[in-house]
């Protein structure tokens, strides 16, 4: 019997995902890893006042695990402001602050109980100072990922571990307050990652003494997985729903044997407390923003009772944007879920405690986040939060929250449109409203989330980190327009951008692009005559735009077309450029849309 033969590629990912490789073996399979192409490559720079040399494998590790190839920039030790300039000149995408308690003053856990107070309070305010001017001169960096300080070791005597604790608390507050102005810094609690590892196998005391360098791999692997997690994995996903199997997932037993009163969901009693634990993280991330489907094999009637009748049941019924409880094996369920949310069944994070049931849809849906309930159930609570982290780690804009409502609103507009006998008396009947606003800067971030996050109708794809959203809207140069929506079922909130820039008598559709949630009422082509007017009294007489095709855009190939602009160019990898006099531009006329503009 001959032998498989072993994929080099696949062996060398499974080394990077084993939890006990040895440095020679990770350091062998990110070096032939990096030997292949990959689908994104990503710069980042490392600034530290810690030597963190190790942290460069393993940000190569996490990157290569999903699709990127990470090009690191070291910066120079303890020198954050310089490090920025240095930074700039290469080009970095990303940015991680390493600041280290121990190294503000030399063991300054040692001898910080027998300090002048004085001493702490301008050793505060010179951190609070220097980072500003790091936040400050980094406003233009697409992400910051800035590690809090944490404890080195701790004092034997009670009182001057109060002392460490004290002040920790004290610095840690001062660089969130500091960071918290500025949209594009994430906070990577490294506290919570001594804690996870252990005070322990965190550190090597060692190499700190000697060198500067006191972490172990241990810590430096999970910190690298938090900044991936943090990125979403490098520009890799933007999940948008969880789909929970039921029985064993969100209460133990099963609903069609043990009956309405035998399941185990409760707040005091094990197993139950640990179901009704889960299922309050999981209402969390409905309230921001998340959407939450059931996809499970069961009797409609069984499912409905729990949520209507059984006391601790925490997911409400109107927390579910959609069931699919029936008897189909749960692939097919999901691709029908996916299509009824006009979502990429890559924006799906699938829960479920079967590995039967597991294993089918990582075969056949392998773009879908498939996790499984651990067997040992009081993992679930660290499996849950590596969910939330999936979702919440690259950060969540405002506007977000609410979206199930929303996604109601839409599922009772399609019941509406059964009503009517054509298209424009159903839109006619919607009452639309379109408040379209040239750069609104509390609405930034925002805008950038739907950049990230919008894939089916987006003429180019380009992504927009806060940063670059909030120049474009103080310089001469550029013009964003957003728009909210809203009709008679209620708000859909910001759904669709417009990026304009200026060359000369030129004004360039340099992207546009909608959430899926409101295509098809015409507001795609509402908004345009007055983009175009604008662009007029600034001078520019002629219109262009490209439409660039990705894997997922397919559908707005002829976009600009339908404007009426005819199309002057198509390359052999598909972009089409369009070219029209702006006199002559005219979209078509949309009178069931209540538009109004402020500028």
């Amino acid at each position: 019997m001959s032998e498989v033969p072993v994929d080099p590629r696949a062996a060398a990912l499974a080394v990077l995902a084993k939890a006990d490789s040895t440095m020679m073996q990770l350091t062998q399979a990110v070096t032939a890893l990096e030997k292949e192409e990959q689908p994104r490559v990503v710069k980042i720079g490392v600034s530290s006042s810690a030597t963190v040399d190790l942290l460069n494998i393993y940000l190569r590790k996490h990157g290569l695990l999903n699709g990127a190839r990470i090009d690191l920039v070291a910066g120079n030790y303890d020198d954050p402001i310089g490090d920025i300039d240095l930074f700039t000149q290469a080009g970095v995408e990303q940015i991680v602050l390493l600041p280290f308690f121990d190294n503000l003053l030399p063991s300054f856990e040692a001898q910080l109980v027998n300090l002048d107070p004085s001493i702490i309070d301008a050793k505060e305010a010179e951190l609070r100072q220097r980072y500003r001017m790091v936040f400050d001169k980094a406003r233009a960096v697409p992400a910051i990922y800035l590690g809090t300080f944490h404890r080195m070791g701790s004092p034997a005597d009670v009182a001057g571990q109060d002392a460490v604790a004290l002040v920790l608390a004290r610095f840690n507050a001062a660089l969130r307050d500091e960071a918290a102005a500025y949209a594009n810094i994430r906070v990577i609690d490294t506290e919570d990652i001594v804690r996870t590892v252990g005070q322990g196998a965190a550190f090597d005391t060692r190499f700190y003494f000697r060198s500067k360098a006191p972490y172990s791999g241990a810590f430096m692997n999970e910190l690298a997985r938090r900044i991936a997690a943090a990125a979403r994995g490098f520009g890799a996903h933007f999940y948008k729903v969880l789909a929970l199997d039921c029985d064993n997932t969100l209460w133990g037993g099963v609903i069609g044997e043990d009956l309405l009163n035998g399941i185990k969901l409760g707040p005091y009693d094990y197993p139950g407390n640990i179901f009704w634990r889960m299922q309050q993280e999981f209402a969390a991330l409905e309230r921001q923003g998340i959407l939450l489907a059931l996809v499970t094999k069961n009797n409609p009637a069984d499912i409905e009772e729990v949520l209507r009748k059984h006391p601790d049941m925490v997911l409400k019924e109107s927390q579910i944007i959609v069931k699919k409880v029936n008897w189909e094996d749960k692939p097919s369920n999901l691709r029908a879920l996916a299509q009824e949310l006009n979502v990429g069944l890559d924006s799906i994070v699938f829960v479920d405690d079967s590995s039967f049931e597991c294993e089918a849809v990582r075969q056949q849906l392998p773009m879908v986040k498939t996790v499984q309930v651990p067997g040992t159930l009081s993992d679930y609570p660290r499996v849950v939060a590596e969910i939330k982290s999936l979702f919440l780690a690259g950060g969540i804009a405002a506007d977000s929250k609410g979206k199930t409502e929303q996604y109601r609103q839409r599922a009772g507009a399609e019941e509406l449109k059964a009503q009517f006998a054509t298209q424009e008396e159903y839109l006619a009947s919607l009452e639309l409203k379109v408040e379209l606003t040239r750069n609104a800067r509390a609405s930034a971030a925002r805008i950038s989330e739907l950049s990230q996050k919008s894939n089916q109708f987006n003429l180019t794809t380009t992504r927009y980190s806060v940063a670059d959203i909030e120049q474009m809207m103080s310089g001469d140069t550029h013009a964003v327009y957003s728009l909210v929506v809203s009709d008679k079922f209620g708000s859909a909130g910001l759904t669709g951008v417009a990026v304009m820039r200026y060359e000369g008598k030129a004004a360039i559709v340099e992207n546009f692009l909608m959430s899926c949630r409101v295509i098809g009422r015409g507001i795609e082509t509402g908004i345009w005559p007055r983009i175009v007017a604008d662009a007029m009294q600034r001078g520019c007489t002629e219109l262009r735009a490209e439409y660039i095709p990705s894997a997922k855009n397919a559908q707005v190939a002829d976009f600009y077309g339908s404007l009426g602009m005819p199309a002057h160019e198509e390359t052999s990898e598909g972009v089409r450029r369009y070219t029209i006099a702006a006199a002559d531009f005219a979209a078509p006329p949309n009178p069931w849309i209540e538009m109004t503009y402020v500028e």
